[in-house]
């Protein structure tokens, strides 16, 4: 489970922002956290299960969800041919940003322990890099930096002689060595790898539907409430080409059943709308987040859908029953009544935007004067131009 995303200097972002997940002492929505051992958060009330990110806008909402996107992209293909360090993206309007330091964090619990992973990139190179690991204290297994690097279990000259070059994480070197810390790298590795980011829900996400044969019936489970007419269905799937075939009653002039009809979702054009295609595979990933326990960030989650079948598929993800492996969604959207619905303000973050181009990422729960009867709503309608919760 994802506990904090830590970053700056990313596209609109330029100063340290954060988000967290995890739970303030508020008794409202208990059914929206889960609960962790103190031994891994102390003095933590738990870790939410869901949360929204709302902005006007152009307000840079969207780029929380690519800096994270870049950062599993790093982890994930640091190691291939392609210089994907290279492809960072520090803030636009500030020139010199390339030389500035672009830091990415995460704090996360995978298989009951706790890491904080992160690394710096500055001019385009990896310059420092780190790892720890809390079961009863927090220790450090492995740090990096321009002058060297340190790792539990290995002498200063072993390390020296496995150093990665400065396009390449430490991380994906470990992985593929014997070291003391390698079951740590592995779960690290596989947290990235359960991380999903729908920057724009596609056609390519029906591919999920072929790595479980119970996917594609749970989500026509979820389909059926948004009443976009997919009563039954089946995937179609022939090597690189993948159709959802569905199958609609036809009806004769007196209003009786007289047969049955199919058409594929994306290759009959006007059979479906655009926003049912776009529904159909969000909830692709949505179903494989639930059955693996894994982090989803969709983006415009709360723009396509309406509010109750959002305020649905956000308590499957907030409830025990819906979801027992630990999973998480985090939506982005602009200012809506869903906001007053279905979250605590501990939830909510806001995205501003200031004079200067930046944009800030601000937790609900840390604004004065926000109490929990209010509108959130019309609090931050009230506020969406106003660069008072700009945090330094």
């Amino acid at each position: 489970m994802l506990v904090r995303f830590t970053f700056k200097n990313h596209k609109s972002f330029l100063g340290e922002q954060t988000l967290s997940l995890e739970a303030s002492n508020d008794e409202m929505m208990q059914h929206s956290i889960e609960k962790v051992s103190t031994a891994l958060l102390p003095q933590s009330a738990g870790i939410l299960r869901s949360a929204a990110i709302f902005g006007t806008t152009a307000s840079g909402k969207t780029n929380v969800l690519r800096a994270l996107d870049f950062m599993k992209r790093v982890v994930l293909m640091s190691a291939t041919k392609v210089l994907i360090v290279r492809q960072v993206e520090p803030f636009a309007f500030l020139e010199g940003s390339i030389d500035m330091d672009s830091h990415y964090e995460v704090e996360f619990i995978e298989n009951g322990i706790y890491y904080r992973y992160g690394f710096v990139i500055r001019s385009r190179r990896i310059v420092r890099e780190w790892l720890f690991r809390r079961t009863e204290r927090l220790t450090p297994l492995f740090r990096r930096d321009e002058y060297g690097l340190k790792v539990m279990g290995l002498s200063k000259n072993g390390a020296g002689m496995i150093a990665p070059s400065d396009s390449t994480l430490f991380l994906t070197v470990a992985g593929s060595l014997n070291l003391e810390i390698n079951t740590a790298v592995q779960d690290v590795v596989s947290w990235f790898s359960k991380l999903t980011i729908s920057l724009a829900p596609k056609r390519d996400d029906l591919f999920v539907f072929t790595q479980c044969g119970e996917y594609l019936p749970r989500a026509l489970d979820i389909l059926r409430k948004a009443e976009c007419g997919i009563e039954h269905a089946r995937l179609i799937h022939d090597g690189g080409y993948i159709d959802i075939e569905t199958t609609h009653r036809v009806y004769g002039s007196g209003g009786d059943v007289t047969g049955a009809a199919t058409s594929r979702m994306f290759q009959d054009d006007g059979m479906y709308s655009d926003g049912t295609r776009t529904l159909t595979c969000a909830v692709a990933q949505v179903v494989r987040a639930l059955d693996e326990g894994g982090t989803l960030f969709i983006n415009d989650f709360a723009n396509t859908l309406n509010v109750f079948l959002a305020s649905y598929i956000l308590s499957l993800f907030n409830s025990d029953a819906g979801n027992p492996n630990g999973a998480q969604l985090v939506i982005t959207g602009n200012i809506s009544a869903l906001i007053d619905k279905a979250f605590r303000r501990d939830q909510i973050h806001f995205v501003t935007r200031d004079e200067d181009g930046q944009s800030h990422l601000v937790r609900l729960s840390s604004i004065p004067g926000v109490r929990k009867s209010d509108s959130y709503e019309k609090k931050l309608i009230e506020n969406a131009h106003v660069n008072q919760y700009k945090l330094t």
